[in-house]
């Protein structure tokens, strides 16, 4: 699995390239993708997450947090009340189509993705230092030994829990995905 993420001008530059280069594979996905450039803030952060094949697993767009629907803007702070929201995307997985709320709650980030209908489909935190298991993180330095640690972060899914470490190296951002049995998945590149 890999991630490609480049703001809202870069993408238009490299929409041929992408076009190019995941066609046929992503055919089914190209109407999405428009949907979702057209409501990127201008901006914001557009990400796919392709198959080796070029098949197109998720995109995401950094949106206006005043695009948020007001109804997902309150299952968010509902969830954690006295939270601010800091940023919001919008998100399609297959035909599934998501809104992920940002937000600071009690000095930590949070995010929720959230479907249409008002449920919490997934929750992200933020791990303190001291909170993130240490088996965490010697898992994610076995899997990348060099760079430099920037976050840790829970992610449930229902009964589902995952870890994201971030690490920085050589001007790259690297997110190594480990599973609750701590095996380290795939990996992703940010530049």
């Amino acid at each position: 699995v890999e991630t490609v993420s480049m703001n809202k001008r870069s993408f238009a530059l490299s929409s041929t390239i992408l076009a190019a280069f995941c066609l046929p594979a992503c055919q089914t996905k190209l109407p999405e993708l428009v949907d979702l450039y057209d409501m990127a803030a201008p901006d914001g952060m557009i990400e796919l997450e392709l198959e080796r094949d070029g098949t197109i697993l998720e995109i995401e767009a950094d949106i206006p947090i005043e695009a948020l629907p007001e109804n997902i803007k309150q299952v968010a702070l509902t969830r954690a009340p006295g939270a601010q929201i800091t940023g919001a995307e919008r998100e399609v997985q297959g035909s599934t189509w998501t809104w992920e709320v940002k937000l600071v709650h009690e000095g930590r980030a949070w995010e929720f993705v959230i479907d249409e209908e008002g449920a919490i489909r997934e929750t992200e935190k933020e791990l303190r230092p001291e909170e993130a298991p240490a088996a965490v993180l010697q898992g994610a330095d076995r899997a990348m030994p060099q760079g430099v640690r920037k976050s840790v972060e829970e992610i449930r899914r229902g009964d589902v829990v995952e870890y994201h470490v971030k690490k920085d190296q050589g001007g790259a951002s690297f997110k190594i995905v480990l599973d609750a049995d701590l095996v380290p998945g795939n990996f992703s590149l940010g530049f």
